[in-house]
């Protein structure tokens, strides 16, 4: 079988599909508050509304901002200990600690009956769904082929725009209501779903192969990974063989490396992998995307419409998030992921400085010019489809492939904390923003994205096709890499794996049916074997 064909296996398509679920029990409660917040009903609830002067009370613009900031502090503690858990009991254990997290928070959200009970509702149901954001990547990356690893780990990316895409559209739905209370309860009560079906998936997808054997659980993962990596047609199942072979071998390597949290920052090599993620993970959100996201229908009305338009504008602008997803996963095997990620931010710089421009010169100044303020709609949605293709999608796939298997949940949280601080900051700020300087607010996320392409383009290296287990190469550790794919063959005479000394043409045998056994013959002490047998 030839080593650049395809390996696409339904059972492990499926499976990776459903693991990449968990990011709907992410995007749904982070895309909600968008629409909550769009709720005069809400707003009026919580005080934060003057129902007859129809403007803020005092200190609301800070409790707005609340709502949000918290739902990212609860996400920057609860990452570093899903990965724990994930690590420590295996990848469904992370699933079923950010599922009971996610479903008391959402029920305290969807029960709130202030703005105090729905603020600490909001740090725990942060824990729990952006909890999902860092597990989920992480069990995908280690169950996809090398060569479709984009696709298949960029599921998640789609069913993060598909929560959005939800909680827009639920929000839209219930406006409709003639329930006030409704409005908001129930978008916020659907958010319970999600953990809900995160359970039940979890008794159903089989652990990670690579965390059992990392825990020496070999006879597990080598049933798992058959299964994952069976292709029809092949009777020797070369790929699969030749796939466990290479992961048991460099899991004997990377059960003997430290995984503490020093050697992340210490060892120069995964230094350099620890601040390529945390720099783009900063760089992705710098673009402020969740400003537009949290706070879209507040842009939409400083654009002149009202509340129905602004929902609708809301969902159309999501809908363009979950179509250029699927867009990144399905072309970035073909393309890599380099210039998917400098495609999306430098194409979010320009978006911003369009909209900062229609902002500036036709909403804040109310010149009722239409064309101006549908260019300013238009732009927004231009962002997005740049960023879902080349900084989310691509994005996630690239946090998942750098790291190695001893430290993959680690270095995965470091990113995704440095997502959540990130916005925890902007988001903080951004009513108070708005309310004081207006569109200018935008020139930071400009000049950042604009400086963060220069960035990638000089600094990002490309991970396409690359085993996770050869990884290390691109860094220089090459001493870690214990056998490389293209070294080992199959003798479809003897059915029998072979391995070649790397940059040598000597060759090893590997005993029969025994891919992870430590059992190697040169070929010409098999020859001599062979002659002293006879």
């Amino acid at each position: 079988m030839a080593k650049t064909k395809k390996h696409f296996n339904a059972y492990n398509f499926f499976i990776s599909f459903l693991v990449s679920c968990g990011q709907l029990a992410f995007g749904y409660p982070a895309s909600i508050i968008g629409v909550t917040l769009a709720q005069p009903p809400f707003l009026v609830y919580m005080g934060l509304l003057d129902p007859t002067t129809a403007t803020l009370t005092p200190h609301a613009d800070q409790l707005i901002g609340a709502t949000s900031g918290v739902f990212q502090a609860g996400a920057f503690i609860n990452v570093f200990i899903a990965g724990w858990i994930s690590d420590k009991w295996g990848r469904k254990a992370g699933f079923y600690w950010c599922s009971l997290l996610s479903l008391v928070g959402g029920a305290m959200l969807c029960g709130s009956v202030n703005i105090t009970m729905f603020i600490v509702a909001r740090f725990i149901a942060g824990a729990g769904s952006w909890g999902f954001l860092s597990v989920a990547p992480a069990y995908s990356a280690e169950l996809a082929p090398p060569d479709l690893r984009g696709l298949m780990v960029g599921l998640n990316g789609i069913n993060i725009a598909l929560g959005y895409g939800l909680a827009s559209y639920m929000g839209l739905a219930f406006f409709y209501s003639d329930d006030p209370v409704a409005q908001w309860r129930a978008p916020l009560g659907i958010a319970l779903v999600f953990p809900v079906l995160m359970i039940l998936i979890c008794f159903v997808v089989p652990e990670s192969p690579r965390y059992l054997l990392m825990k020496g659980r070999v006879e597990e993962a080598r049933t798992i990974t058959m299964r994952l990596h069976t292709m029809k047609g092949d009777p020797d199942q070369e790929f699969a063989r030749e796939e466990f072979y290479q992961m048991s071998k460099q899991a004997e390597v990377d059960r003997k490396l430290d995984p503490g949290w020093i050697e992340l920052f210490r060892r120069p090599s995964y230094r350099k992998r620890c601040v390529l993620a945390m720099s783009f993970a900063f760089i992705g959100q710098s673009t402020g995307v969740l400003v537009l996201n949290n706070y879209g229908p507040t842009i939409y009305a400083a654009l002149g419409y009202d509340t129905e338009y602004q929902l609708i504008f809301q969902c159309g602008w999501i809908s363009v998030g979950i179509i250029f997803n699927a867009v990144g996963a399905l072309i970035m095997d073909w393309t890599g992921r380099r210039p998917l990620l400098l495609l999306g931010v430098g194409g979010c710089c320009v978006s911003l400085i369009l909209e900062a421009a229609m902002v500036a010169t036709y909403a804040e100044t109310n010149s009722g010019n239409s064309a101006g303020l549908q260019m300013g709609v238009a732009a927004a949605y231009l962002f997005l489809a740049f960023y879902s293709v080349g900084v989310d999608v691509a994005g996630v796939v690239f946090y998942s492939e750098l790291f190695p298997n001893h430290i993959r949940a680690k270095g995965i949280a470091l990113s995704i904390a440095t997502i959540a601080l990130t916005d925890l900051v902007y988001l903080q700020a951004t009513a108070t923003a708005f309310a004081n300087i207006g569109w200018k607010f935008y020139l930071l996320f400009i000049i950042i994205s604009g400086l963060g392409t220069i960035a990638v383009y000089f600094f990002i290296p490309e991970t396409k096709g690359i085993p996770l287990e050869e990884m290390a190469a691109v860094f220089g550790d090459t001493e870690d890499i214990a056998v490389y794919s293209a070294d080992i063959h199959l003798d479809h005479n003897t059915h029998e794996l072979y391995v070649d000394e790397h940059g040598q043409q000597q060759t090893r045998r590997i005993a029969t049916g025994e891919e992870g056994a430590n059992t190697y013959e040169s070929t010409e002490k098999k020859e001599a074997a062979h002659v002293d047998k006879v």
